[in-house]
């Protein structure tokens, strides 16, 4: 965000729009909402109230279902994905919420409004090649122990990428069990199994790794998600794989489902608040099957051909 536009948020015209939003934004953070939902919070409203000043719409009181719904079309006419302007509708709705709750509105405009619809599609995980040659390319980095122990714990944990590089070495103790500070606030527990765990303690045997010490470390101290993300695009740019974390918490909710996990342990594991996630990947899963029975039916290939 540009300086001009945070100072113009920060010192808002009085019970205007931009100061609902910073009252709106002080309760996020009194809720404990992490610093990254407050910051796209303020990203998302923040367009949305550029967007109605440009139209001349400044109090609360003024903004009508049409604005939002023309805001919505905009940003879907100018390209952006559908989750993206999904998230800028759900921003926009909290922010309604709020102005009902502290008695602004008496009643949300965006009752009246359609939440724009995501496509249900999850994209592929991870083969056993795949991850065989990530691996096989790790040996090439210049820290080739941490390298591999990041590819074999992603894929062994299913941790969102936040959650992945925030954990210290105290975090996982020594029969593999690992504390994840999670989404929300809200802790749980995953598991590690042998061969990651091997992995990482070769990693933390070089480094000679403190309990309260980050758990992986980049060029200046604690790996970030942004240092994470380049590390996953640089390994699978040299193993001509599409790489990133979340295809690592994919494949393992996929191959955890394939193995037989049941899917209300893997709504646990993944941090999920409900079901929908899992049995969308159970779907995938489904799909899978169905595909690979299509390819070997014993009815369609061999049968029929010994009929012939």
């Amino acid at each position: 965000m540009s300086q001009e536009r945070l100072i113009r948020l920060i010192s808002p015209e009085p019970y205007g729009l931009a100061a609902y939003l910073e009252m709106f934004l002080l309760h996020q953070e009194a809720s404990h909402h992490t610093p990254k939902t407050l910051s796209y919070y303020r990203y998302t409203l923040a367009n949305f109230l550029d967007y109605l000043a440009v139209r001349g719409v400044k109090a609360p009181e003024d903004v009508t279902a049409n604005h939002i719904r023309r805001f919505l079309a905009h940003l879907q006419e100018q390209g952006l994905a559908d989750t993206t302007v999904h998230g800028h509708a759900r921003a926009i709705k909290a922010f309604c919420n709020f102005l009902v709750r502290e008695e602004v509105l008496e009643g949300s405009p965006m009752r009246k409004v359609t939440m724009p619809k995501v496509a249900q599609k999850i994209l592929p995980p991870f083969s056993g090649e795949d991850i065989e040659a990530l691996l096989s390319v790790c040996q090439e980095s210049k820290d080739p122990l941490r390298d591999q122990a990041i590819v074999l714990c992603l894929l062994d944990t299913g941790l969102r990428a936040a959650e992945f590089v925030a954990m210290n070495v105290g975090d996982v103790d020594k029969d593999g069990l690992v504390r994840v500070h999670g989404k929300g606030m809200k802790d749980r527990y995953v598991h590690l199994g042998v061969s990651a765990r091997k992995a990482l303690l070769k990693y933390l045997a070089k480094r000679k790794a403190r309990p309260g010490e980050p758990l992986w470390l980049g060029p200046k101290g604690r790996l970030t998600t942004s240092g994470l993300y380049q590390l996953c695009r640089r390994l699978g740019k040299k193993a001509g794989v599409h790489c990133h974390p979340h295809r690592f918490r994919r494949t393992f909710a996929v191959w955890a489902l394939r193995g037989g996990m049941n899917v209300h342990h893997l709504r646990a594991i993944l941090g999920h608040a409900d079901l929908a996630m899992a049995l969308r990947y159970l779907a995938l899963v489904k799909e899978d099957i169905a595909e690979a029975h299509k390819r070997a039916s014993p009815v369609n290939h061999f049968l029929e051909k010994h009929r012939r």
